[in-house]
C-alpha cells in the first residue's frame, strides 16, 4: 500500500497521466477526422455516380422525350449498376408521369386490388408491392434536377449501404486499438519519465541518506546525458562538496584549536596548583584558585575527548587489547553510577548473567559503557528505570542500555552520535554533545557499531555489538 501511495505521489506517474491523457485525447480526435473525411468520401462517391447518371438522362430526357428515356433505360439495364436504379418523372403538384422500380424492390407477394379502368367500371389487378428498401442497413441515396423549360422533376436514386453499418467495424476496432495503443502509450511514457526523472530520486535519495545517517561523503552519479537535470546533479554535488569542506575545516580548526589550548591550559593549571601551596593565602583566594584547578580539568577533559575523537575518526586512536570480561566491565561501570541514580530517583540495574570475554581495550569500553549511562541518567525522569545488560553471542557481544526516558526521534537517531550535536530535547542539560560521539569512536575503534532504537515500552535502547 505505501509502495503505492509512494507511485502515485512520484513525478513519473503524474507525468504519464498527463502524456497518456493528451495522447488519447489526440488519438480520438485523429480517428474521428479521419471518420468523418471517410463517411464524406463514401457518400460523395455514391452521389458523385448518381449525379453523372441524371445528368445522362436528363439530357436524354429533353432531346427525344419520355420514350427516349425508357428505350435508354432499357438498353441500359443490362448493366448492374444501372438496373438497380430507381428513376421516377414527377409533373406539377408531384404527380408521377413515370417511374422506375428496382427488381430488387418489389416484394416476393402479391395483392389483389380493384382499380378504375377508365371508362367507368372497377376491374381487378394483381399488382406486387413495392418497399424502399432503407432500414438500419440501408440507406437510399436520392438526386433530383428540374427540367429546362418545363415543371418536371426527374429523380434517380440508388439504395446503398449505410454508412454507420458500413463503418460500424471500423468503430469496433477503434474502441480496442485505442485502449492498447493508450495503454502501450501510458506505458510507455511512464518508463520514459521514470528514466528522465531517475536524477532527481538520486538527489532525493542522497539528500534523505545524508539527513538520516549524517554520510557528508554521499553523491549523487552523474547522468550520462547533458541537460538541465544533468546540470542540476552537478550544482547539487558541488553543493555537498563545499558544505563538507566547510564541516571538514571547522572540524580541523576545532581540533587545532583543541590541540594549541591544551599547553596554556596545562600551564595555566599548574600556576593555580603553585600559587595555592603557598601559606598565607587567605581563604577566599585559595577557593578561587582551586575553582580555576577544577575549571581547567573540565576543559583539559573536554579537549582531551575532541583530540581523542579526531584520532578515531581518523583510525588513529590507540588500544591496549587484552583479553577481558566485558560483563565486569560492564558492571563496574554501572556501579559507579549508582549514587548519581539514588540522587536522581532513578532505578538503576545490572543485568549482568554470565562472563562475556573479549579481546579489548578495558580503559576505553569501561569509558563507553560509563558514557552511555551517564546519558541515560540524565533524560530518565525521577521514577523512572535504567536497565543495564551484557550478553554473549555466536559471532560477537552485545551491551544494551535501556531507559524509559522521552526517547530520541527518528530524524534524529542517525546523529546524536555526531560530535556537538545536541537535539532539543537535550538543550537544558549541561554538557557539548560529546558523551555519545565518544562513545561511537571507542566502538569503531574495536571494528563494533553503535545503535539506537526505541523501546518496546517506550524510551531508548543504545546497544554496542562488538566481535569477539
Amino acid at each position: 500500500m505505501a509502495g503505492l501511495k509512494q507511485i502515485r505521489r512520484s513525478l513519473a506517474w503524474r507525468f504519464s497521466l498527463w502524456f497518456a491523457g493528451w495522447f488519447a485525447v489526440g488519438f480520438v480526435a485523429i480517428f474521428a477526422l479521419l471518420y468523418w473525411l471517410l463517411g464524406r468520401q463514401i457518400e460523395a462517391r455514391d452521389y458523385e455516380d448518381l449525379s453523372q447518371r441524371l445528368q445522362q438522362y436528363s439530357t436524354v430526357l429533353q432531346q427525344t422525350g419520355v420514350r427516349g428515356l425508357q428505350q435508354r433505360i432499357a438498353e441500359d439495364s443490362q448493366q448492374p449498376g444501372v438496373r438497380s436504379l430507381f428513376l421516377r418523372l414527377v409533373g406539377p403538384g408531384g404527380s408521377q408521369v413515370w417511374g422506375k422500380i428496382p427488381p430488387d424492390w418489389l416484394e416476393a407477394d402479391e395483392e389483389v386490388v380493384v382499380v378504375p379502368d377508365g371508362w367507368g367500371r372497377w376491374q381487378e389487378r394483381t399488382i406486387s408491392r413495392v418497399r424502399i428498401t432503407r432500414d438500419a442497413e440501408r440507406d437510399l441515396a436520392i438526386v433530383s434536377q428540374r427540367l429546362p423549360a418545363s415543371d418536371w422533376l426527374l429523380q434517380i436514386g440508388r439504395a446503398t449501404d449505410s454508412r454507420e453499418v458500413l463503418l460500424q467495424p471500423l468503430r469496433n476496432t477503434f474502441a480496442w486499438v485505442a485502449g492498447v495503443v493508450v495503454l502501450m502509450g501510458f506505458g510507455a511514457g511512464y518508463l520514459t519519465a521514470r528514466r528522465a526523472t531517475a536524477p532527481l530520486r538520486e538527489v532525493v535519495d542522497t539528500a534523505r541518506d545524508i539527513i538520516h545517517t549524517g554520510r557528508l561523503d554521499a553523491r549523487v552519479p552523474l547522468p550520462g546525458s547533458n541537460d538541465e537535470v544533468t546540470e542540476l546533479v552537478r550544482h547539487f554535488n558541488s553543493v555537498l562538496d563545499k558544505n563538507a569542506g566547510l564541516l571538514r575545516a571547522m572540524r580541523e580548526t576545532l581540533d587545532n584549536v583543541a590541540h594549541d589550548l591544551r599547553t596554556p591550559l596545562a600551564g595555566l593549571r599548574l600556576s593555580a596548583e603553585s600559587a595555592l601551596q603557598r601559606p598565607e593565602m587567605d581563604r577566599e583566594t585559595s577557593n578561587t584558585l582551586a575553582d580555576v584547578i577544577e575549571r581547567s580539568d573540565q576543559v583539559l577533559a573536554l579537549l582531551r575527548t575532541l583530540m581523542e575523537i579526531s584520532e578515531a575518526e581518523a583510525g588513529m586512536m590507540k588500544l591496549e587489547k587484552v583479553r577481558c570480561d566485558l560483563g565486569e566491565i560492564t558492571r563496574n561501570a554501572t556501579e559507579l553510577y549508582e549514587e548519581v541514580a539514588e540522587a536522581a530517583g532513578v532505578e538503576l540495574a545490572i543485568d549482568v548473567r554470565q562472563a562475556v570475554p573479549i579481546n579489548g581495550d578495558p580503559t576505553r569500553l569501561r569509558q563507553a559503557v560509563a558514557n552511555l549511562v551517564d546519558n541515560a541518567l540524565k533524560y530518565t525522569p525521577e521514577g523512572g528505570r535504567v536497565i543495564v545488560s551484557a550478553e554473549r553471542h555466536t559471532r560477537s557481544v552485545v551491551v544494551r542500555v535501556r531507559d524509559n526516558g522521552p526517547g530520541v526521534p527518528d530524524d534524529e537517531k542517525a546523529r546524536i552520535w555526531e560530535r556537538l550535536y545536541r537535539c532539543d530535547d537535550s538543550r537544558s542539560e549541561s554538557g557539548l554533545g560529546l558523551g555519545l560521539s565518544m562513545v561511537r569512536a571507542i566502538v569503531h575503534a574495536h571494528d563494533g557499531e553503535a545503535t539506537v532504537k526505541d523501546a518496546p515500552d517506550g524510551g531508548s535502547v543504545f546497544e554496542l555489538k562488538l566481535p569477539l
